[in-house]
């Protein structure tokens, strides 16, 4: 007898074939949990795992909190963050970047943290050097607005033409 081969849905892209056992082994160590979209032979289309049969899985796993719940701090403070590039001396770009670069890594780290205890799924840490494509998944994943986003980009575009 062959196992039943899952998709599940990854940030907008579709991964799978996996087997049954490695899905709900994808579930035991929260890479995957409640509303990731989940797709088998015989299914009409994509459900939450929570109303798919592997729901089971879920039972010793509260479901994520609200995300009025999760602490926008960290998020706040990377999107404002660029004007950090105020106080750096131009004479010393290198070490002044690399402050920054430290700073950028170490907010998103603490994001991530908050995220991952409220029960969502974060966006993975290398998105920290992107800095828009993070905030875009963050809001996605959340289901928040992207106020973080624009703000970032809007002092980024200021800091542009007060530089020229």
């Amino acid at each position: 007898m062959t196992q039943v081969q899952w998709f599940y849905d990854d940030s907008g892209s579709r991964v799978g074939p996996v087997t049954e056992s490695d899905i709900k082994g994808l579930l035991k160590v929260s890479k995957i949990g409640h509303g990731t979209l989940v797709w088998r032979t015989g299914m009409a289309d994509w459900v939450p795992v929570e109303s798919s049969e592997l729901n089971i899985e879920l039972t010793n796993t509260p479901p994520p909190l609200r995300k009025d719940r999760v602490s926008d701090l960290w998020v706040w403070l990377l999107a404002v963050s660029p004007i950090a590039w105020l106080a750096v001396d131009t004479s010393v770009l290198n070490a002044g970047f690399v402050a920054i670069w430290v700073l950028t890594v170490a907010l998103c780290a603490l994001d991530i943290g908050k995220i991952r205890q409220a029960g969502h799924q974060a966006p993975a840490i290398w998105w920290c050097v992107f800095v828009p494509g993070y905030l875009y998944f963050r809001s996605k994943r959340l289901k928040s607005n992207y106020s973080p986003l624009i703000v970032w980009t809007l002092i980024n575009a200021v800091l542009f033409v007060i530089q020229r």
